[in-house]
């Protein structure tokens, strides 16, 4: 619960200060940010570790200094934990200031060799991989999430008729269930974004030191391993000069997944709204507001839309950066860090806030249902039919419905009695009461509809099986792939409290 209610809640309710909602919507309003490098302590401490395992396996370093850097290490590690800063400023970056914070705890015969044979470019390449690799599979848990959400929601509501829409009007009988289906392929396509860009993180730059090697007999292949990379990055040179590359690619697939929320979000805000109030909202996600004490506000769909539209301009930024560079290492490419940060940061909570939407949301299926009788929504089903079962061209028929329609436009639906004498006039078998009933049932017109992918009950159904089995499929892939290096990185960490002899 937020500390300090806003004004508001005691209409909304007690529930709408839900913490993730108030946080998500309020952005930096109330909450600022740490140094962009404090976030690259842990996985900076990864590329030393692997990397004195490495000179110590190698004899560049003796073993007594190693041992001592190595639990010097651990103690940076477990300061870390407690929620210590190894970030200090005066020391200009992550990198120095562990060196000097491990010298200070180990003095410089031991801390002075921990930077052999590397350089602060190749060290920070193999930070941010190992950044954006933990990031991809935090977020590939974050869209499944929104994936099982949609799923759930979706099978509740496959016979729950609505208006489907086309230029934002309605156009067609849907179901409910049919349309949150429709959410499901965004999300899976942004899943099979993010797996693409983990095949990219599989090479490790550590060793490549400035991007031409060092005279030092190093073993990248070792601390690739030892770090849970799939083998040394072919081109030291390009390790550096593709910083900023990986994460562009992954502002993009964030920048389209905010776009798909926000998408998703703007129908919420649309249909949840007067005079419709197809959805209802659960309190946890709505604002009141500070004059008007009657208001339920979607402020987190209206926050998703400016979301999105900032990711597209740090996705921009980032490759505006990647696009102007000449070889080798450009100094340009610290802004790309800031900026896949910011990408990061943006994204972070939309999809288990969307997922908690879906949930709780409340759908007025007589609501629902009463919009299907007005607006014509029958009229395509009723060409069908007509085509069908009197044997005529569908362009025949069209005209025809096209007819009625002007002629009901008073009714605002089409009438049997309207019907029958247009259909008359060409000579044609007149609707029976029977014939007119099914076409008037919204229900009944969407079990003509059995085609895949179409709103037919059974094949909506199927089709939430097979885009939630591939959702699934995704993300396990991708869960697969971190639990390897996961084990890697406590391997790593077993093996530098071997060295250090604990």
């Amino acid at each position: 619960m937020s500390q300090g209610a806003p004004v508001w809640s005691k209409r909304v309710g007690d529930a709408s200060v839900a913490d993730a909602n108030v946080k998500f919507c309020a952005g930096y309003d109330v909450a600022g940010r740490g140094a962009a490098d404090s976030r690259l302590a842990p996985f900076d401490l990864q590329t030393n570790a692997a990397h004195l395992l490495m000179l110590e396996e190698r004899e560049i370093i003796p073993q007594e200094p190693a041992a001592e850097a190595a639990s010097g290490l651990l103690k940076l590690k477990a300061r870390l934990e407690g929620g210590e800063d190894l970030l200090r400023p005066s020391c200009e970056d992550i990198h120095m200031s562990v060196e000097s914070l491990l010298t200070e705890l180990v003095g410089a015969d031991a801390g002075g060799r921990i930077h052999t044979g590397r350089s602060r470019n190749d060290q920070i390449a193999t930070d941010m991989r190992l950044w954006l690799r933990d990031t991809v599979a935090a977020f590939a848990e974050d869209f499944a999430l929104v994936g099982r959400a949609l799923a759930t929601h979706a099978r509740q509501h496959l016979h729950t008729v609505c208006p489907g829409f086309t230029h934002g009007q309605p156009g067609m009988v849907t179901s409910w269930g049919h349309t949150a289906m429709s959410y499901m392929p965004r999300i899976l396509r942004d899943l099979r974004a993010l797996a693409a860009i983990l095949r990219e993180l599989s090479t490790c730059p550590l060793g490549a030191a400035a991007g031409y090697g060092t005279g030092w007999p190093i073993d990248r292949n070792r601390t690739a391993t030892l770090l849970g990379f799939k083998h040394p990055s072919p081109s030291g040179a390009d390790s550096n000069w593709s910083r900023g590359e990986m994460e562009g690619r992954l502002a993009v697939v964030l920048a389209q997944f905010l776009s798909h929320l926000a998408g998703i979000g703007q129908d919420i805000i649309l249909l949840s709204s007067p005079p419709r109030d197809w959805l209802r909202l659960a309190d946890e996600h709505v604002t009141g507001s500070s004059i008007m004490p009657q208001k339920r506000n979607p402020d987190f769909a209206e926050v998703t839309r400016a979301r999105a539209a900032h990711a597209l301009g740090i996705a921009q930024g980032l490759l505006g950066i990647s696009s102007v560079l000449p070889s080798g290492y450009n100094r340009d490419t610290q802004w790309t860090k800031y900026l896949a940060f910011d990408a990061a940061d943006n994204a972070l909570h939309a999809g288990p806030l969307f997922a908690d939407v879906f949930d709780r949301v409340r759908v007025n299926a007589p609501a629902m249902r009463a919009a299907c009788d007005v607006g014509f929504l029958n009229a395509t089903d009723v060409a069908d039919y007509i085509a069908r079962s009197r044997r005529i061209p569908f362009r025949a028929c069209y005209r025809l419905i096209g007819a009625a329609v002007k002629e009901c436009e008073s009714a605002g639906r089409l009438t049997r009695e309207a019907m029958n004498p247009i259909l008359a006039a060409e000579q044609l078998a007149p609707l029976s009461e029977s014939e007119w009933q099914r076409l008037e049932d919204p229900a009944a017109l969407l079990m003509l509809r059995a085609q895949p992918g179409n709103p037919h009950p059974d094949e909506t159904a199927k089709s939430i099986d097979i885009l939630l089995a591939e959702i699934e499929e995704e993300r396990a892939l991708i869960a697969g792939k971190a639990a390897e290096w996961r084990a890697a990185i406590d391997r790593l960490w077993g093996q530098v409290k071997a060295t250090a002899g604990e």
